[in-house]
């Protein structure tokens, strides 16, 4: 174990700096494998913003033709929202999908169960495996479900659990792939108890981002490159270390320890 994994959980608090200094080094090392690693997914957001770019939802026109088809009037204009939308909810959803796949791909990297070759293929992880795939969206359904249920209370209280579930598809896979499945809901609490005490240190690191995203859209997507795996391996990076390299009691004991 390396001096940044012994301090990237200190005083039982995420060191986000070394974190994502290992995180970066990693991609500075690697960074060909990874441009192609995340490769369709820049594609298909770079898509997603050339349609959205072709509806603007505070124009008049827009709200005219919205309303019509919610009250269920096709014309022209309606039918080619309609399209539009779908579109939009498609490429969401394949997004959605394949970063999940990519994440998975990260942690075995990061893991070094995983060689850094066939990026290609990597980057459809998600689609290598069924049970992948449908656990995903399973997943994805349930905790959006229940990040709702709690918004319907307060917006904070919502946020605050959308955090505490963020590592349930994670769990649910690693334990899938040591032959031991758990269910759904299992992964969702062994999620919750995993995040407990974190979920301000996850709140930070996302935050952290956010300087690189402003200047993502400055470069007109071309820093996508970097900034697309770079965040995407710290965030691979923080179930790393909370899953393999803390000590069994601060995880309530979700997995044995691993070396």
């Amino acid at each position: 174990m390396n001096l940044l994994m012994i301090k990237a959980l200190k005083g039982g608090s995420m060191d986000r700096i070394s974190l994502k200094l290992e995180s970066k080094r990693l991609l500075s090392g690697h960074f060909p494998f990874f441009v192609l690693l995340f490769l369709p997914v820049i594609i298909l957001q770079f898509g997603y913003s050339l349609a959205s770019s072709m509806m603007d939802p505070q124009s008049p026109t827009f709200m005219r033709d919205y309303t019509q088809l919610l009250e269920g009037e096709f014309n022209p204009n309606t039918e080619n929202l309609m399209m539009l939308l779908i579109i939009l909810t498609g490429l969401t959803l394949i997004i959605s999908l394949l970063t999940v796949g990519m994440r998975f791909a990260s942690i075995d990297l990061i893991r070094n169960q995983a060689k850094f070759e066939a990026p290609v293929t990597k980057s459809f992880t998600i689609l290598n495996d069924g049970t992948y795939f449908i656990s995903t969206i399973i997943m994805g359904i349930i905790t959006t479900v229940l990040t709702l249920l709690w918004s319907m209370l307060f917006i904070v209280p919502g946020i605050i659990k959308s955090f505490s579930y963020v590592q349930a598809i994670n769990i649910y896979r690693d334990a899938l792939d040591e032959g031991k499945p758990i269910g759904y809901f299992e992964a969702i609490t062994k999620s919750r108890q995993m995040m407990a005490g974190h979920k301000m240190d996850y709140f930070v690191l996302a935050l952290s981002f956010i300087g690189w995203y402003i200047l993502e859209g400055l470069s007109f997507g071309i820093l996508s490159f970097w900034v697309e795996p770079y965040a995407q391996l710290a965030f691979a990076n923080f179930y790393v270390k909370l899953a393999d390299h803390a000590e069994p009691d601060d995880l309530m004991n979700i997995f044995d320890n691993k070396s």
